[in-house]
C-alpha cells in the first residue's frame, strides 16, 4: 500500500490550515530534501528534518507528515507533481499525432519535464530521485503515488515501440533509460554546488534524448 499524504498541514478544529501552517510544512519538505539527498533516506530522522528546518518542536515533522514514508512522498511530490502533468501533456499531443511509436518522441516526453522542473529549481532534487531508485521504502512509497501516472502511460509505449526485443532485455533497456536520466540529472545538479561548468539547458535535453534513445534501440546482443 503507498503512502497517504496529506494535502496540506493538519489541523485540530476542522478549520482550514493557516498560511504558517503552510510555510512551515513547505520548510520541513525543502530541508527534507536537502537531507535525504546528502544522507539518503535511511539516514535521516524526522527529528533531523525538524531541526533542519528551524523548528523548536522536534516532532514537527511527525506532525506534518507521520513518519518517513509521509515525508519521502511530499518531497517527492513537491515537483513531480508538476512533472506529471506536463508528461501528460506532452503524452496527449504524441497520440494526437499518432506518433506514440516513435522512441525518441517518447524518451523526449519522459525526460523533458524532469529537466524542466530540476534546472529552474536549482535545488536537491535530482540527487533525492537518486537516492530514491534504490532504497526499498522509498520505490515502495513512489510507486503508491499517482504522480507516477504518465511516466507509468510513457513506458507502456515504449514497451510496445520495443516489442522486436525480448521481455527481459526489453526491461533492462528501460531501466537503463531511468537510471541514466536520474543520474546525468544528479550530476548536473551537484556541478552546479562544485562551482563546475555544465551543459546549457538546451544541449542536456537533446543529449539525454540521443543517449536515451541509443540505448533503448541499441542492437541486441
Amino acid at each position: 500500500m503507498g503512502a497517504v499524504v496529506e494535502t496540506s498541514s493538519r489541523v485540530d478544529d476542522g478549520r482550514r490550515p493557516s498560511r504558517r501552517g503552510h510555510e512551515a510544512r513547505a520548510a520541513l519538505v525543502v530541508a527534507a530534501e536537502r537531507l535525504f539527498a546528502e544522507h539518503g533516506i535511511a539516514g535521516v530522522s524526522l527529528r533531523d528534518v525538524s531541526a533542519a528546518a528551524g523548528h523548536r518542536n522536534h516532532s514537527a515533522a511527525q506532525y506534518h507528515f507521520g513518519d518517513r514514508r509521509g515525508v519521502v512522498a511530499a518531497v517527492y511530490l513537491s515537483h513531480m507533481a508538476r512533472v506529471d502533468a506536463r508528461r501528460s501533456a506532452l503524452l496527449a499531443e504524441l497520440i494526437e499525432a499518432g506518433t506514440t511509436d516513435d522512441v525518441a518522441s517518447m524518451v523526449h516526453a519522459v525526460l523533458l519535464p524532469i529537466v524542466e522542473e530540476i534546472t529552474t529549481s536549482e535545488g536537491w532534487y535530482a540527487r533525492f530521485l537518486l537516492r530514491t531508485r534504490w532504497d526499498p521504502v522509498a520505490v515502495d512509497v513512489v510507486a503508491g503515488l499517482e504522480s507516477t501516472t504518465a511516466l507509468l502511460e510513457i513506458g507502456r509505449h515504449l514497451v510496445t515501440a520495443l516489442q522486436h526485443l525480448p521481455a527481459p532485455i526489453r526491461k533492462s533497456r528501460l531501466d537503463q533509460l531511468f537510471n541514466l536520466v536520474v543520474t546525468t540529472l544528479a550530476s548536473w545538479e551537484w556541478a552546479h554546488d562544485r562551482g563546475e561548468r555544465r551543459l546549457p539547458v538546451d544541449a542536456l535535453v537533446a543529449d539525454l534524448t540521443a543517449t536515451g534513445t541509443a540505448v533503448l534501440l541499441a542492437p541486441q546482443p
